[in-house]
């Protein structure tokens, strides 16, 4: 953010608030009150889970439904609007929803909501649990950040570490251990935006010309792909791709060339090889790779690689990793705006809270 002051860039002020508004929101789920709502879930136990919601709130359920369906529970992730007009019918009457909007008051939440009958068990996120949704919930599941001027940060965040309490809650898993990990990776939040502005120049430097990005994951980092290309187009407007890593290469890699440029994301866990061997792939056929992975990398030849540039963030357990994994592309989406002189941040034809379809 070359030359700008901070209190003229409220998109920048929100990423750099991330931390301490989710050590808040971890603060309260710590609690008793939000602890045992938490546990009352266990008795949903084998019954089937959708996950729904719109735009990064579609997104950040990726990884809960992973969760779920390790655990041999039967699990969707549905966007809301093809929810109502094409897949309602599989709300029976033994379905979980657990319906994920920010506002708690989108146009598309508010349609499910009338559809839903009363026999479906429907368990709200959401930051206003005043609103429609919230009051509509048999247990609501508050968020606890402060909203956002425009494109969304810390809700988003908030709603990744919440959605995978809420699947692990159901899945029986003993709640302390998972708890622990989302503070010991909010808190490197703090370590990683110490030095924002040169990281930020770092990222911006090696995108140089870049005409349009590919966002490149699978697992749990399908959140970071999906949510991230999400960030990009809302921020900066101009196309940006998400790609599950293995579909990428079935035919999609015939895009990389020297005006290529993706985003892999390469987390320790089942697939860390494969999303290493993807960016050296990439690399060697000409196109420029931001390498997003951590301590598990080490050691492996691509974080030397000519077009390579590797962000090592800290290591931690692969679900909670996308809480991490945004904050680069919040960074560079941040960056890319100011550089082509966008409000970075503002909406020109949509809105915070969606009233139309």
């Amino acid at each position: 953010m070359r030359g700008k002051t901070m209190t003229e860039k409220f998109y920048l002020e929100d990423i750099l608030s991330q931390k301490a508004e989710l050590q808040k929101m971890m603060a309260h789920y710590r609690s008793g009150q939000e602890l045992e709502k938490l546990l009352r879930l266990r008795e949903l136990k084998g019954r089937k889970i959708i996950f729904s919601g719109m735009g990064s709130s579609h997104f950040c359920a990726y990884g809960a439904a992973v969760r779920l369906q390790q655990h041999g529970i039967s699990s969707q992730v549905i966007s809301t609007g093809e929810l109502i007009y094409y897949e309602k019918e599989c709300l029976e009457k033994d379905t979980v929803l657990c319906l994920i909007s920010q506002s708690g008051e989108s146009a598309e939440t508010k349609h499910l909501l009338e559809l839903a009958g009363d026999d479906i068990f429907l368990i709200a996120v959401t930051n206003h649990p005043e609103s429609t949704l919230g009051r509509r919930g048999r247990i609501c599941f508050p968020l606890y950040v402060a909203d956002e001027i425009s494109v969304t940060t810390r809700t988003y965040l908030s709603s990744l570490i919440v959605t995978q309490l809420i699947a692990a809650a159901v899945a029986g898993e003993e709640l302390s251990p998972i708890l622990a990990e989302y503070d010991k990776t909010v808190s490197r939040i703090g370590g990683y935006l110490a030095a924002w502005q040169e990281e930020t120049d770092r990222l911006a430097d090696f995108c140089r010309d870049m005409k349009y990005i590919c966002l490149i994951g699978r697992g749990d980092s399908l959140s970071s792909v999906r949510a991230g290309a999400l960030f990009f187009r809302e921020v900066v407007k101009f196309p940006a791709l998400d790609f599950d890593s293995a579909e990428f290469r079935h035919g999609p890699m015939e895009m990389v060339q020297e005006d290529f440029y993706g985003i892999v994301f390469a987390p320790s866990g089942r697939t860390q090889k494969l999303s290493l061997q993807m960016a050296a792939d990439i690399a060697a056929k000409g196109g420029k790779v931001i390498l997003i992975t951590d301590g598990g990398a080490y050691g492996s030849a691509v974080l030397e690689q000519e077009n390579v540039l590797p962000v090592m963030l800290g290591e931690i357990k692969e679900y909670a990793s996308p809480v991490l994994q945004i904050l680069p592309v919040q960074l560079l989406a941040n960056e890319l705006a100011e550089e082509k002189k966008i409000p970075a941040g503002v909406f020109r034809w949509g809105s915070k809270v969606m009233e139309v379809e």
